[in-house]
């Protein structure tokens, strides 16, 4: 298994470098009104691939701070219902216990 995945990693970096290798040419870049001149077109679309993964990541973070709150919320409730539970079994068992079992004999 550790051969499959330093096989698929070799493999990937190898598609970069030769991605990277064909996407050399220079170009301009406008971005937010500044003029960046000479450019690698490979260092754009790095640039653009790292910015969407941050991104990705950032939405993530926010729904995993949402979902572990909703969790919370739920646990607490668990506990509650938990606690209703044990003493109403309790009650059943002390109601048991002071209850002497008649015998009928005939």
């Amino acid at each position: 298994m550790k051969e499959i995945k330093i096989v698929i990693t070799v493999a990937i970096l190898l598609t970069v470098v030769w991605v990277f290798t064909q996407n050399a040419t220079p170009v301009d870049l406008r971005l937010l009104g500044a003029v960046y001149t000479n450019i690698p077109l490979y260092v754009v679309i790095l640039g653009a691939v790292v910015l969407g993964i941050l991104f990705g990541f950032s939405v993530t973070i926010g729904q995993n701070i949402k979902l572990r709150q909703g969790l919370k919320l739920i646990d607490r409730e668990r506990q509650k219902l938990q606690g209703e539970v044990d003493k109403r079994r309790q009650a059943v068992l002390d109601n048991d216990e002071d209850e002497e079992p008649t015998k009928n004999r005939d």
